[in-house]
């Protein structure tokens, strides 16, 4: 059993993990555009060591990334319990 109140915040969480995960697709997408490089390309050297550990964009960069796969799975269990609640 639920309350209106378990959907009212799930809602609230979701709209918190969307906003976030829009604003780090910006961010990356900035990166992506001055670097000239997909997320994923950059992603794959920097694991390669074909980049600079030491460049701060460059772990930036990654950390976002990585950032954004964890939002993405947080996200999708959100919309998942959501959805399990509004059957």
């Amino acid at each position: 059993m639920h309350t209106d109140e378990y959907e009212i915040s799930l809602s609230r969480e979701l709209k918190v993990c969307n906003n976030y995960i829009h604003s780090l697709q910006k961010w990356l997408l900035k990166m992506e555009i001055i670097y000239n490089l997909t997320a994923d390309e950059f992603v794959k050297g920097y694991c390669n060591g074909l980049f600079s550990a030491d460049n701060r964009d460059f772990q930036a960069w990654f950390k976002a990334a990585e950032e954004l796969k964890r939002w993405e799975a947080r996200r999708n269990e959100f919309e998942q319990m959501y959805r399990l609640m509004r059957i």
